[in-house]
């Protein structure tokens, strides 16, 4: 990989992380501030616990990203980025365009997906 599409790939991984950090740490803050408006009716409450449950799972997915984010450095800097972990061939660069941090090609991708659902 040449020094200038490492460069490229690292700015964008960086970014990316750094918007995901803002996001994590204000949906920390907004937990930690919680509702002040007073009690809750039944229905506003079951609406509160809905958001919260939303938001935490909005959350869980940007920590997977941030992970996969971190990991995607990782492999810039030891030198196997656009290497499968799984079969060692190189991941398409249309994969990486689409998701820069992605540890395994399509195929591989694909086979992790069924297994899944098959043990589900």
């Amino acid at each position: 990989m040449r020094a200038a599409q490492k460069k490229k790939i690292q700015k964008q991984l960086l970014e990316r992380r750094r918007e995901l950090v803002k996001a994590l740490k204000q949906d920390q803050a907004e937990v930690r501030r919680g509702d002040d408006d007073g009690p809750l009716d039944l229905a506003d409450t079951a609406t509160e616990l809905w958001n919260q449950e939303f938001n935490y799972s909005l959350s869980e997915h940007d920590r997977a990203e941030l992970a996969g984010i971190d990991e995607g450095l990782a492999r810039l800097e030891d030198g196997s980025y656009g290497e499968c972990e799984e079969c060692g061939e190189k991941i398409s660069e249309a994969r990486l365009k689409a998701l820069p941090w992605a540890p395994l090609c399509i195929a591989c991708q694909k086979e992790k997906e069924e297994l899944a659902r098959r043990n589900a």
